[in-house]
This record gives C-alpha cells, sequence and structure tokens, in this order.
C-alpha cells in the first residue's frame, strides 16, 4: 500500500542509455568515516559530526526541514523521513530536506529541481545539469522486489552532485549580479563556521563617514553660531558705551549745574 513499482516502458528513453552506462554512482560513492556523520542540505552544503546526534535537534536549528538516510531515494515512492525519536548514527550519510520534498512520490522531475537550491523546478537550467551530472556516472540501479516488479534507486552521490551544481549555479549568478555575500559552501562544518565566524567578526568595520560629517557639520554652525553672537555683542557693546558717555556728560553736567 503506497508503494508503486515501475516498469521499464515506464522509465524515459534517455535514462536508458544513462543506466547503461558502466560507471556508477552507487559503486563510487564516498562513505563517511566510521567516526562521523555526514548530513546533506538541500543547498550543497555538508555538516559533518563527529557524535550521534538526534534528529529532534536538527528540528531545532531547521524547523521546516526533515531528515532522510542517504539510501532513501526511489522512484515512485514517498521518500521515508526519520522520526523526531530517531538518532543519527556515526558512519552514515543523511540528507536534510525541507518538508515538501517529503510529501509527493520522487520523480524523474524532483529530482532534477535538486539543482535549485529553492527546489524549485526550473526546466531548461535543471534538465542540463541533470543531464551534466548523469553522463559523468550511472544515477540510478534497477532493482527487483520479491514480487518481481521493478523498482529504480536513486543514487544519493548524484543527488548531492545536483545540489552542488545549484549551488554553483546560485553563486556564479551572485558574482555576476554583483552580490559579494559569503558564499556558504566555504565552510563546511561546524567548526569551520565558528572559524569563520570569530574571524570575519573580530574584523568588521564600520565606516565613520556619517560621524564624522555630523561632527563637522555640529562644528561649523557652532562656529559660525560664535561669531553671529560675537558680532551682536560687539554692536550691543558699541550702543552701550555710546549710552555710557552720553550718560557720564549728562551727569557731569548736572553736578556742574
Amino acid at each position: 500500500m503506497g508503494i508503486r513499482f515501475l516498469n521499464l516502458q515506464m522509465i524515459p528513453w534517455y535514462f536508458h542509455n544513462l543506466m547503461g552506462n558502466p560507471t556508477s554512482c552507487l559503486q563510487l560513492q564516498s562513505e563517511p568515516p566510521a567516526g562521523t556523520i555526514k548530513l546533506i542540505k538541500s543547498d550543497g552544503l555538508v555538516k559533518i559530526y563527529d557524535r550521534p546526534i538526534y534528529v529532534s535537534e536538527l528540528m531545532v536549528e531547521f524547523p521546516k526541514h526533515l531528515v532522510c538516510h542517504s539510501d532513501s531515494f526511489y522512484i515512485g515512492q514517498k521518500i521515508p523521513a526519520l522520526s523526531e525519536n530517531d538518532q543519527l548514527q556515526l558512519g552514515h550519510k543523511y540528507f536534510l530536506l525541507p518538508k515538501d520534498c517529503f510529501q509527493s512520490v520522487l520523480s524523474f522531475v524532483t529530482i532534477a529541481s535538486f539543482t535549485s537550491s529553492s527546489l524549485q523546478p526550473q526546466p531548461s537550467s535543471s534538465r542540463n545539469a541533470f543531464l551534466k551530472r548523469a553522463a559523468t556516472c550511472q544515477p540510478f540501479d534497477i532493482q527487483k522486489s520479491p514480487n518481481g516488479c521493478l523498482r529504480i534507486r536513486v543514487s544519493d552521490d548524484f543527488i548531492s552532485q545536483l545540489m552542488e551544481e545549484g549551488k554553483v549555479k546560485e553563486s556564479e549568478e551572485d558574482e555576476s549580479s554583483g552580490n559579494c555575500k559569503p558564499k556558504s559552501r566555504v565552510c563546511t562544518t561546524p567548526q569551520l563556521e565558528k572559524d569563520y565566524t570569530q574571524l570575519v567578526g573580530s574584523r568588521q568595520w564600520k565606516p565613520k563617514l556619517e560621524t564624522i560629517k555630523e561632527n563637522e557639520k555640529r562644528r561649523l554652525s557652532s562656529s559660525f553660531g560664535m561669531k553671529r553672537r560675537k558680532k551682536s555683542q560687539s554692536k550691543v557693546t558699541q550702543k552701550m558705551n555710546g549710552w555710557d558717555v552720553s550718560g557720564y556728560g549728562l551727569a557731569v553736567l548736572w553736578t556742574g549745574l
């Protein structure tokens, strides 16, 4: 129930040639060292953990994502997600994908959409990246179920390559558009991310132009105000001196009288 098996007639014609390629991603896939966990995100970033970690811990950090094992990709079937109580084991590889990826059955179209960081299908670019990666190895493995039906398993290395392809393309587009934001692919482990944050954070620089302009503006206005006050005081003093003299003369005249 809920499992859909495929026959050869249901497979697009161009995938027969791809699956006939003697070099297989399934054979060349690189497993993580026995003492680490490899977690591949949908944006191509790879996180390495050196201890068992519960899925619930990842859900706190990535609330809109789910985790699946690397061997969970079968065409025509939904991707089985791990529960929050499951624990990621050392020596295994997992994928961290948006929840939308687990709501429908896996198809060739959805696999091709992995080349986009947003996981939204983009027919032309996705197809080109899909065929480019598929041409380098055999991305699919046709397996026969106990009841005689065929099912197609998708290589996890092939999927991770598609995600990396999408991330590289996004980085190139950012560079061509003049967007110089830091690329997340630079830091592929939590320790590297921490070191990078400390390095960049300690060397942050903020321009002082606004402060300089503001201080200069205040200094100029203050200087101008002082000149006006001095000028006004000078005029008042002159007037007062005039009154003082005349007053003194009147006083002398009055005394003489």
